[in-house]
């Protein structure tokens, strides 16, 4: 399998109803799959760059879906 990486939106709604988003990235290889809860990513872009620094490409169809 080819190491890569998928990106998810995620959302949090606060006690003052403002709603705050931001990016997760979940890294595949052959060993499995792990989510990254650590890193939080403002922006696609931003967390495509980092999942590509670390060796894991970002399928653009999923970085689209994600946005």
């Amino acid at each position: 399998m080819t190491p890569h990486a998928l990106i998810f939106p995620r959302t949090c709604n606060t006690s003052d109803r403002r709603t705050i988003r931001w990016f997760e990235c979940e890294l595949i290889d052959d060993t499995g799959a792990r989510r990254v809860r650590s890193k939080a990513f403002f922006s696609v872009g931003e967390a495509k760059s980092w999942a590509s620094a670390q060796g894991y490409p970002v399928d653009e169809t999923d970085a689209r879906n994600a946005q």
